[in-house]
């Protein structure tokens, strides 16, 4: 089957949005565009379910095991002393790739491939600089048009910043996400998408995620945002509407992850230092340092393998134990009974920890009356505040819809995932792949990818993930502690 191309490619990504709060009374625009478009409802996010992750995924078509980007902040040899390595930072970035070389991120950008067939990439980012910089770091050899609203300096082609800047004055600081929403789309639509004329654009609204985590999951504050970043999306759409070629246009609306509503504050340090461990988190320890959340990864500051292996086995008679994964077990199975290995879900890295433990959370409503509940390790955030980065469906549901000529509206449930985004988007436009991709285009003939369900635990403990597809572009659905 021939599927139409696109003249051009807009993509607008709602960071953290789940799709079930698209709604017309929360965001009118976005609801009625989806009625027009190929909107796939089984869509899932990456593991880990975190945004510069995500972003990362999207650009490369691959998943963390293969680019290496496995966690938002992790223990490595160019951080700074006492500190992870910290994705949301382009001065971070840049000093991990001068200290590991370009292989730091281990394969091709989409923005790479489209440089090389002649095409241009045009960004407006409104989050953190880091994940600006994951999405194209050679912005400036690729011809590309990057801003990051964190800054001139974080703006790998400041003379965008320089041009958008003189056009409608600098964005507007302060912790309130709402009004860079407003600006945010005006950059887009007034300055980029009419001056630099891009064949592929992508305006990446950092709300709703922000006010999720900091104002709670439906608050009026949250409501705020989400009106903002859907006024954000109809300026975007009525300015790409006047392009050229936009009767040949493909729109993308999407978002990177989901959210699961937090329900209470766990001390895992304190239940570690039972079990003889002792640890910290957010930074490297002396003896376990802990990337903390919904999902905590646990690096040990010295390798002792039985020792590991004590702590999954008594974390299995936790009730608070969730998922357990490891890394270094058949492909299926981790190196200790009970747990799944971290190939399974395509995050098995040099980077990785040795141990990740979900929190163990549940379908029942939040505080908000919102689908999924979980406690949460460390971060400072809102009571009943939302988070990403676990197993939990209401992680890794996401939004994915496109709407263009040719292709018909209707709700698919093929399982699909942020792999399969780079792989579309140069479908869409004729553009070979740099390097073999492992995500496949939403377009494609392939067949589905087939539903697999998979169990494992020790004594009482037991765990389940359900995914689709295997190998390299396998999408996972979801994860945890079963019962």
């Amino acid at each position: 089957m021939t599927h139409p191309r696109a003249a051009r490619v807009l993509i607008v990504l709602f960071d953290g949005l789940r799709p079930d709060l698209v709604t017309p009374d929360r965001m009118p625009v976005l609801s009625a565009f989806l009625g027009g478009t190929r909107r796939f409802t089984e869509a899932s996010s990456v593991f880990p379910s975190l945004t510069r992750v995500c972003a990362t995924t999207i650009a490369t078509g691959q998943p963390p095991a293969v680019n290496g980007i496995i966690q938002n902040a992790f223990p490595d040899v160019s951080a700074r002393e006492g500190t992870f390595l910290n994705t949301a930072s382009a001065e971070d970035m840049r000093r991990a790739v001068a200290h590991h070389g370009a292989g730091f991120v281990a394969t091709p950008r989409f923005a790479d491939s489209l440089a090389a067939a002649g095409r241009r990439f045009a960004l407006v980012h409104s989050g953190s600089a880091g994940g600006a910089y994951l999405l194209d770091p050679r912005a400036r050899a690729n011809g590309s048009a990057v801003m990051s609203l964190a800054g001139r300096e974080a703006s790998e082609t400041p003379e965008v910043w320089d041009r958008v800047v003189a056009r409608i004055g600098a964005p507007p600081a302060g912790a309130d996400k709402v009004p860079l929403m407003e600006y945010a789309g005006r950059a887009m639509a007034d300055v980029v998408l009419p001056e630099w004329q891009p064949d592929v654009a992508v305006l990446w609204l950092t709300e709703p995620d922000w006010s999720f985590h900091y104002s709670g999951m439906d608050t009026p504050a949250t409501r705020a945002a989400l009106r903002a970043s859907d006024d954000a999306f109809a300026r975007v759409l009525a300015a790409a509407s006047a392009m050229p070629g936009a009767e040949e246009m493909a729109v993308i609306a999407m978002s990177d992850h989901g959210h699961v509503g937090t329900t209470e504050s766990f001390d895992l340090l304190a239940e570690l230092s039972v079990l003889g461990f002792e640890g910290v988190l957010d930074r490297p320890g002396a003896d376990l340092s802990i990337g903390a959340g919904t999902m905590c990864w646990l690096w040990p500051a010295e390798t002792d393998h039985a020792r590991m292996g004590r702590l999954a086995a008594a974390l299995q008679e936790k009730p608070w134990c969730g998922a357990l994964l490891a890394q270094g077990g058949n492909g299926v199975e981790g190196p200790w009974p009970g747990t799944f290995d971290l190939a399974l879900v395509n995050a098995e890295h040099g980077r990785s920890a040795p141990l990740l433990l979900g929190m163990r959370g549940g379908p029942d409503a939040d505080r908000w009356g919102l689908a999924g509940n979980s406690p949460i390790v460390g971060k400072d955030l809102a009571p009943g505040g939302g988070m990403h980065g676990g197993l939990h469906r209401q992680e890794m549901a996401n939004l994915i819809a496109l709407r263009m000529p040719g292709v018909e509206a209707a709700e698919d449930v093929a399982p699909v995932g942020l792999i399969d985004i780079a792989p579309t988007l140069l479908y869409l436009l004729g553009v070979a792949p740099l390097a073999p991709l492992a995500g496949r285009s939403l377009l494609g003939d392939e067949a589905p990818r087939e539903r697999r369900v998979l169990e494992t635990g020790l004594g009482e403990y037991r765990q389940q993930i359900v995914l689709a597809g295997e190998g390299r572009g396998t999408v996972i659905r979801h994860g945890g502690r079963m019962g």
